[in-house]
């Protein structure tokens, strides 16, 4: 099966990518994480052209592209894939839709995280993120270190007001069409609405696991 998690920046896909990824037993892979391990490489071809991420931009569909075809070529990909942060825009989307089809498969499932902006601020002004193990926490859980692995935990440095407002309406501009692209496709489609910032990762994931089941696309999950 393969899963593609479409959401504003801080809608919790790459939380709910990673839960439902063992959950749904396929492979988790995700953009953001390349992204950021090429950005710490400065030996990496790749490296000069992904640093817009630092500007809250997004990466030319022509790279992420390249990416991802490379990426899920590998074995561990192979029993199918949970695709967070790609695809962002239209020309991802078809680009995708090229390899799959070259292999035979498809897009099965569209999970949409419909995250009101009210939300999206508290959750990722409170964000922190352990630079080890890559988990993710709020500020309000009152942790100084990642209870998984125990190493210090940082805000992202572009996670401040004037950076979401630019991430937000460059998803408004470029990643939200792709919802209307989805949903004339012949991939399930779910879309889940949170305007509660107190709901947990866990309650969501609870959500989204009724739904799939109500739809029969899953049973005896829960």
């Amino acid at each position: 099966m393969n899963i593609i998690m479409l959401g504003p920046p801080g809608s919790g896909k790459g939380t709910q990518g990673g839960l439902l990824a063992e959950q749904l037993q396929v492979r988790h892979l995700s953009t953001g994480d390349l992204f950021r391990e090429i950005l710490n490489d400065p030996s990496h071809p790749l490296y000069p052209q992904v640093q817009v991420v630092k500007e809250g931009k997004l990466v030319s569909d022509e790279v992420v592209n390249l990416v991802v075809e490379h990426g899920i070529q590998k074995p561990e990909y192979q029993e199918g894939v949970l695709f967070d942060g790609y695809p962002r825009t239209i020309a991802q989307a078809e680009a995708l839709e090229h390899i799959l089809t070259s292999t035979g498969q498809k897009v099965d499932l569209v999970i949409d995280l419909d995250v009101s902006r009210e939300v999206l601020f508290v959750r990722i002004l409170g964000r922190q993120v352990c630079p080890k193990c890559k988990q993710t926490y709020h500020k309000k859980q009152g942790f100084q270190a990642c209870p998984a692995c125990g190493e210090a935990l940082v805000c992202r440095s572009d996670d401040n007001e004037e950076t979401i407002v630019k991430r937000l309406q460059e998803y408004d501009a470029k990643t939200a069409p792709l919802r209307d692209y989805y949903r004339n496709s012949r991939a399930e489609y779910i879309t889940l609405s949170i305007s509660d910032a107190s709901l947990s990762p866990d309650d969501v994931n609870q959500q989204i696991m009724e739904v799939l089941n109500q739809r029969g696309i899953i049973q005896d999950e829960i």
